[in-house]
């Protein structure tokens, strides 16, 4: 079974897509970390053939772990810790929105929603991933919401960084990967609309459990 959950940036969706992988017994991929990674690898680049370049050069792996979130290796090392620094989250949009880019982890993504259940999060995922999901998500919130969730975030992750330079950065976000020609962000057409505005972590794992157990 595939279950396809997209949103915008600090909507919850990896966080409670975890959880609701972990309740359901299935395998979880935080599609959005795979891009970071790329970002990651293509730091300081504003050329979108360099980028290209050094991405298609880059190995960028899949480490499924049993009962928890898969892992991505970045040329064999594990770079979990840096993938929410704040010059990764500035370089993401650009880097994903470049067409080779995404096909590339596309096709990567897909290959892992064959090994079995699966839970897949990201912003295209419904629409592009994974079309033929059983169950499709759509996270939403209030830009405010977002910001402040992704505020304390990096305070926790000590990233100095102010609430409203995230929240600028934010709206900036949502502008490009709603724009961006190559799987725009928007949610498909037989998604259900989850606005987490208001409500407990778990109250939205159980509104999505819902939803799939309806499905099977």
């Amino acid at each position: 079974m595939k279950v396809a959950i997209d949103g915008p940036v600090s909507s919850g969706k990896s966080t409670a897509g975890s959880l609701l992988a972990r309740r359901l017994g299935f395998s979880f991929l935080d599609t959005g970390l795979m891009y970071r990674a790329a970002t990651l690898a293509a730091i300081g680049l504003t050329d979108e053939g360099a980028v290209v370049a050094t991405v298609g050069s880059t190995s960028i792996e899949l480490a499924p772990r049993l009962g928890r979130p898969t892992g991505i290796l970045l040329d064999g090392q594990d770079v979990g810790g840096r993938l929410h620094e704040p010059e990764v989250d500035r370089g993401v949009s650009f880097v994903s929105a470049i067409p080779e880019v995404r096909d590339r982890l596309v096709a990567e993504q897909r290959r892992f929603a064959e090994t079995g259940d699966v839970v897949l999060v990201g912003r295209d995922i419904g629409t592009v991933v994974l079309p033929d999901a059983e169950v499709k998500i759509y996270l939403t919130a209030s830009a405010e919401t977002r910001a402040r969730r992704r505020h304390e975030e990096r305070i926790a992750a000590s990233n100095e960084s102010s609430y409203d330079e995230v929240l600028s950065e934010l709206r900036e976000r949502d502008r490009i990967d709603s724009g961006r020609e190559t799987s725009p962000l928007r949610p498909a057409d037989d998604s259900h609309i989850l606005n987490t505005d208001g409500l407990a972590l778990e109250e939205v794992v159980d509104r999505m459990a819902i939803l799939v157990e309806a499905a099977r």
